[in-house]
């Protein structure tokens, strides 16, 4: 992981994930979000309005001919989820076909000095552990956050 922090002159500050490589299945329930914990939390240096961002490198493989398999994606802060963060990526194809995409949001959100931004997600689908997040040289996974204002 490499977090970046620019100086401590709030105009110019950014912070974001390093280049990551890993493969986090989804394992969960049908719509149960899951910490991507291979994705390091971003710690929000100071109070402010906060440009953030982020990808999410999706896998997703279909177990049967006809199924649906959607992944979802959300930021999260302090555990909470950052409304307008989702995204989704998903198929619905015959046996044996898959497809994978890179997807994210980038929004202005509010934060406080020292509040924690995490990467979740969970698929929808017929089977647990066949879709999953990613990151590596064809497809990063990451987030980044970019100092806007004190405040609107």
């Amino acid at each position: 992981m490499t977090s970046k922090t620019a100086a401590p002159q709030q105009g110019g500050s950014w912070v974001q994930t390093g280049p990551l490589t890993f493969t986090h299945a989804l394992t969960g329930l049908d719509f149960d979000y899951e910490h991507i914990s291979e994705v390091p939390t971003l710690t929000i240096p100071y109070a402010g309005v906060w440009e953030i961002a982020y990808n999410a490198h999706r896998n997703l493989a279909l177990p049967s001919n006809g199924a649906v398999l959607l992944i979802r994606a959300a930021l999260y802060n302090n555990g909470v989820i950052i409304e307008g963060s989702e995204s989704v990526s998903g198929i619905q194809s015959a046996t044996g076909f898959g497809f994978q995409s890179t997807a994210g949001q980038t929004l202005l959100h509010t934060f406080a000095a020292q509040d924690q931004v995490a990467l979740y997600a969970h698929r929808q689908g017929p089977a647990a552990a066949v879709g999953g997040i990613s990151s590596g040289g064809d497809g990063r996974t990451g987030i980044m956050a970019h100092f806007v204002s004190p405040g609107f």
